[in-house]
């Protein structure tokens, strides 16, 4: 069964990690249509390379990739699946697994914890919306997930097209079919409040004409302020390429938004105010909840260490962690500050091509409030 990224518990996965400070959770990732038959051949034989010096590290770590040679064996790659995570530890007698529809990166990782930057990249990438086609007496709901479409209301009414009733002037005729079209609109609008609730952050509307401009005053404000585009498009020929025309626009719209958070967290650090960037001043203010929108260039990566045991983070090299004395691992610094982030309910979002955050660290974050 497939599951959406929206539905992966990624705040309780953040929260999962070796209270030893080993590297014992392998996570991997596999893109079936971009997968090198020697991919995860490779990867094992140089991380049993690395682990050879440590004899429990190293059992581990080929007793967990059994389990996932013996899952793998006795699964089939199901219709529309396009990438299959595991995240596993037989130290930790942890095994969990999600079949999803849209690509990932290979990657196979060996952590303290299950590593979920990419999961929370693709929930960035993939926002939920929700699609309505409509035109003056026939709509379709959808709620586009993982760039997946599930079809989940359709409504029709019976309205009069031409003048047919015997005895009725045209001017009757005219408003009884104008009512009938408004009594359509506020059911469709029902609808779309019952279904569009806080998951869906961008809805398109499609149809001919203009239905779906006089629809659109129909919405209720909570729901209307989501409505980023309106698309021509006949009712009967759109089945087929609706879904990712919308897909592209939530995209397109998505990739602008970006552009103007970085704007305003330039702004807010030229004011001085209400904004952090930098990877030092980042992880402080997300560990401690002031962040209320973490922006994080795509790609970025850089090394590091944490001490489970305090939930220190920080950028270089060191044996013991200079705050409790436990020995720490290595980390990627980024993937840190996204576990952080989940566990303090901020709001991430992967920024691509950006010179400004490049320039201020890779990361940066629009705060709720500061801490002297």
């Amino acid at each position: 069964m497939l599951t959406d990224i929206e539905d992966i518990d990624i705040k309780k996965l953040s929260k999962i990690y070796d209270s030893g400070n080993r590297d014992s959770f392998i996570s991997l990732y596999l893109d079936f249509d971009n997968l090198d038959d020697k991919f995860i051949e490779q990867r094992r034989n140089a991380c049993k390379s690395v682990l050879k010096s440590d004899r429990d590290l190293l059992s581990n770590f080929e007793k967990t990739m059994q389990q996932v040679d013996r899952y793998a064996e006795t699964q089939n790659r199901e219709k529309g699946q396009r990438a299959l995570i595991i995240f596993a530890s037989h130290l930790n007698n942890f095994f969990s697994v999600y079949k999803i529809s849209v690509p990932a990166d290979n990657l196979l990782i060996i952590d303290t914890s299950p590593y979920i930057r990419p999961i929370a990249r693709l929930r960035d990438e993939y926002e939920t919306s929700g699609l309505i086609l409509l035109d003056n007496h026939r709509a379709k709901l959808y709620i586009v997930s993982s760039g997946r479409a599930n079809y989940v209301k359709k409504t029709a009414m019976d309205i009069m097209n031409k003048h047919k009733k015997g005895g009725w002037s045209q001017a009757r005729f005219q408003r009884s079919r104008k009512g009938a079209i408004k009594s359509f609109f506020k059911e469709v609008s029902e609808h779309a409040k019952e279904l569009f609730g806080d998951d869906v952050v961008k809805i398109v509307i499609a149809g001919p004409g203009n239905a779906k401009l006089a629809f659109r005053n129909f919405l209720p404000p909570e729901i209307g302020e989501k409505v980023i585009d309106l698309i021509d498009m006949d009712f009967d020929e759109a089945e087929g390429k609706l879904v990712s025309e919308a897909v592209n626009i939530v995209s397109e719209d998505e990739r602008k938004t970006s552009e103007e958070n970085v704007r305003i967290l330039k702004g807010e650090i030229l004011k001085g105010s209400l904004a952090v960037y930098g990877l030092k001043e980042t992880v402080r203010a997300v560990r401690n909840g002031q962040v209320e929108l973490l922006l994080v260039s795509k790609g970025y990566r850089v090394k590091g260490w944490i001490c489970e045991k305090c939930q220190a983070v920080e950028q270089g090299v060191e044996d013991r962690c200079p705050y409790c004395g436990s020995e720490v691992s290595e980390a990627d610094i980024v993937e840190e500050i996204v576990e952080f982030a989940e566990r303090t309910n901020t709001e991430i979002e992967f920024v691509e091509d950006s010179p400004i955050l490049n320039e201020l660290g890779g990361v940066g974050g629009l705060l709720k409030f500061i801490v002297d």
